[in-house]
């Protein structure tokens, strides 16, 4: 059964082999991985792995990654979601969103990852959540603060893209 998020200007529902194309266009936009660059894409061919991967998530969890749209337009102007991962041993969710740089600025960030945060406390019953956020990405800390992510010193990380401010929620629960 497909999971389908609605908010007040915006539809989410699990990608689809049609959002390859937007995938690769958001994902290989230097601007959108800035603060991750080893996010980047530089090949359509490794879209249709990352779908595969994001598929495997929702498959195998009931959870993963949202196409995120505006009502009326078939085009994804973003990503955002979950995806279950292990930090020093602990399963929990990691959180993530991508948008297209012609969208920033709306608000449209927010309210999506707003609704998957919603979705997930409902459907996992208040799961331990962690956004990873480099210190410079000043938008991202407004997002996930103003929805009750905390920063937890002792979660961050230096990993690929260098060091990672960790941002909590639900962190007192198990998965």
């Amino acid at each position: 059964m497909e999971t389908m998020l609605e908010t007040a200007r915006l539809l989410l529902n699990q990608p689809t082999p049609g959002d390859i194309d937007a995938m690769f266009r958001i994902l290989s936009d230097r601007r959108t991985t800035r603060f991750n660059p080893s996010d980047a894409l530089q090949w359509n061919e490794e879209a249709d792995g990352l779908f595969q991967r994001w598929e495997a998530q929702w498959e195998n969890h009931g959870v993963g990654y949202f196409a995120v749209r505006l009502p009326g337009r078939e085009e994804p102007i973003g990503f955002a979601g979950v995806k279950h991962v292990s930090l020093s041993g602990r399963p929990v969710l990691n959180l993530y969103y991508r948008f297209d740089p012609a969208v920033w600025h709306r608000g449209y960030g927010r309210e999506a990852v707003g609704a998957v945060v919603v979705h997930i406390n409902e459907f996992l019953e208040l799961p331990p959540v962690l956004a990873l956020v480099h210190p410079d990405n000043a938008a991202s800390i407004r997002i996930v603060t103003s929805l009750g992510f905390e920063r937890h010193a002792a979660a961050a990380i230096s990993g690929p893209d260098g060091y990672q401010d960790a941002y909590v929620l639900n962190w007192d629960r198990q998965l």
